[in-house]
């Protein structure tokens, strides 16, 4: 009986080692599974962040008249940003930037400037006047300059106001 005793020792050992070697390879396929739908279910939310982050971006892009087709997030951020400061440049020169693309507003700017020199070149103070009023004042001045100079008159150093009454003088005697 002690024959019989061993062996079926060992026949339970033998049967209990297997089932539990089947155990466990079934709970490290259940953990695989898990592991991966658990980086499926990251990438997946990921993606969703990255698609909610770039829509927004997408929003406030158009309400710059910026081009949004095939453009990806960190593109988007700098024209963004390019937009945004193009817009305040706008604005402290006097100029409406809403519903002007980007280079519109740059050349609308450029010009803006251009004209800013010339007047201060004049001795016109052209801030808080719009561009169309700088032009006429800037015509005016040049005008101006163009008549003292053909009556021989100094122009450096003299308001457009001085001028014109030194003109009117001139022209007077």
């Amino acid at each position: 009986m002690i024959n019989k005793k061993k062996v079926f020792g060992y026949v339970m050992a033998g049967a209990l080692g297997l089932n539990m070697l089947g155990a466990s390879s079934t709970f490290a396929a259940e953990k695989e599974t898990h592991s991966s739908t658990g980086v499926e279910a990251s990438v997946s939310h990921d993606k969703t962040t990255v698609s909610i982050e770039l829509k927004k971006l997408q929003t406030e892009a158009k309400k710059l008249n910026i081009k949004v087709d095939g453009k990806k997030a960190d593109v988007l951020k700098k024209e963004i940003e390019e937009g945004q400061n193009l817009h305040k440049q706008a604005k402290k020169l006097g100029l409406e930037p809403d519903g002007k693309t980007p280079d519109t507003l740059k050349k609308e700017i450029e010009e803006c400037q251009n004209l800013h020199k010339q007047a201060k070149k004049l001795g016109l103070e052209p801030d808080g006047k719009t561009p169309d009023t700088l032009k006429k004042e800037i015509e005016e001045g040049q005008n101006l300059h163009k008549q003292a100079k053909k009556l021989g008159l100094k122009v450096d150093g003299k308001t457009l106001s001085t001028l014109k009454i030194e003109i009117q003088q001139h022209l007077k005697l």
